[in-house]
């Protein structure tokens, strides 16, 4: 059974698509999801997309950590820029309270002004969020979204889990599940339903235990897929099949269609 990355960013400079795409595809990987987060890196995303149309999905947005780089008038340009190309989904953008608190405010208008871009575009999310789940899925709930989307790199508690999945959203699980230390995260994984979650990288960042030294990249999705499969008391054919269906799911795609 293939595999998707749903969370990676191979288009900054140190991957080389050439010759890493092949050798992804050779390992089983069916797709990559690549969001971009500024309007400056729209554009690369959208070059590998157009030149790796079966493999590449992709997604536009504006990323709270460039925050004081972002302006107004880039949310009428990413308006235009999802109406032109036709991403499969909206983000990487999101809540972060680890950031400049003085800033907060700011980050409130550019996540609800993207949530209502993508409610009109009827596009699924692509979320960043630390240590604001509760805020951010108070707000998803009251804008009335229901198109679905991605958690990216979750690590919350089961209950906020929980009212994720009420909104019709999944999380990302990658590679901060396969640290010794990540105890409360092993039991909330275990306890998910199977339609709950996908398989990412955040490539070049959030390295694995077993690769911490290493540049990440998408080639570490089924080791990262081996934990989830023993945490869950699954075989690895049904954590890939489980995750590469709810990919699908929330996407409204067949991948390799």
């Amino acid at each position: 059974m293939g595999w998707v990355d749903s969370h990676c960013h191979l288009n900054f400079p140190q991957f080389d698509p050439d010759r890493l795409f092949p050798e992804l595809e050779r390992m089983g990987c069916q797709g990559v999801l690549i969001p971009a987060t500024t309007a400056q890196s729209w554009e690369s995303v959208l070059q590998l997309k157009t030149a790796y149309e079966k493999f590449v999905l992709a997604a536009f947005g504006l990323h709270p950590y460039f925050i004081e780089q972002h302006q107004a008038s880039d949310l009428e340009s990413l308006d235009q820029y999802i109406t032109l190309h036709k991403p499969c989904a909206l983000g990487e953008f999101g809540l972060d309270a680890m950031l400049d608190a003085e800033l907060w405010q700011q980050q409130i208008f550019y996540f609800n002004q993207q949530l209502e871009i993508a409610k009109q575009h009827k596009l699924p999310l692509v979320i960043h969020c630390r240590k604001a789940h509760d805020q951010l899925a108070s707000l998803v709930k009251a804008s009335g979204f229901r198109s679905g989307g991605f958690i990216h790199g979750f690590s919350g508690s089961l209950q906020q889990a929980k009212r994720y999945l009420d909104l019709g959203l999944v999380l990302g699980l990658g590679g901060a599940l396969t640290y010794d230390r990540a105890k409360a995260m092993h039991k909330m994984v275990a306890a998910l339903p199977d339609d709950a979650y996908t398989l990412e990288t955040d490539s070049p960042d959030m390295a694995p235990a077993f690769a911490k030294a290493e540049v990440n990249t998408p080639m570490n999705i089924p080791k990262i897929a081996e934990y989830i499969a023993r945490l869950r008391g699954q075989t690895l054919e049904k954590v890939f099949s489980d995750s590469t269906c709810n990919v699908e799911r929330i996407l409204n795609l067949k991948l390799g269609a």
